[in-house]
């Protein structure tokens, strides 16, 4: 398995330094071109770019995967599903937010269908599922850290303001959301089902 890679789905923030394989999907292609930043594949139907703006995108990438307008499949599925197809364990997707509240929706989807290897960024926010597992993060990179159960399962919650043990959780539970990472470290081990893990920044 390759480690990770960053897929760029548009722009409603600004980038973070890019220092990993980039991957665009339309029109996150021409920002990334536009930027000066080498893409090892574009993905897309590139109906909302121009043609000098296709030429400028096929300079920049490795490998240019030009979709029919006409699909079943977002481009943000397409390049994930690429990214996948890629060997890639851990997969970042930058401007996968705001806009039209449907791709935001498939988005999410995506994560719960790719858990522990999709995450949805944006300058605010870090989403992704996790599946049966112990998993740890860092204090200091987000304030907040909610939980939301995409099937019933069982969790415990450690080094945080609000800790639990072996406590279910149903689809129903909306209370484990805002908690906050007290320790250095804190802790989300599932020991059943799946969650959407949240973290976030005012």
């Amino acid at each position: 398995m390759k480690d990770e890679c960053l897929i760029v789905l548009g722009m409603h923030s600004t980038l973070p330094a890019v220092n990993t394989v980039c991957i665009g999907a339309d029109r996150g292609a021409l920002y990334l071109a536009q930027q000066g930043v080498r893409m090892k594949a574009a993905v897309g139907d590139f109906d909302s770019v121009s043609s000098e703006e296709k030429d400028l995108i096929r300079s920049m990438c490795d490998e240019m995967l030009e979709l029919n307008p006409i699909k079943d499949d977002t481009d943000s599925e397409e390049a994930i599903t690429y990214a996948v197809k890629a060997g890639y364990s851990r997969i970042l997707v930058y401007g996968g937010f705001g806009g039209r509240m449907d791709h935001t929706l498939i988005n999410l989807k995506l994560a719960e269908k790719y858990a522990g290897v999709v995450y949805l960024l944006d300058e605010h926010n870090e989403i992704s599922a996790q599946g049966s597992g112990i998993y740890q993060y860092k204090g200091s990179e987000y304030r907040y850290f909610s939980i939301l159960a995409l099937d019933d399962s069982v969790i415990s919650l450690g080094g945080m303001k609000y800790p639990l043990d072996h406590r279910r959780i149903t689809t129903e539970d909306l209370y484990t959301t805002s908690n906050e990472i007290i320790a250095e470290t804190g802790t989300l081990t599932v020991h059943s089902g799946k969650v959407l893990v949240i973290r976030s920044n005012d």
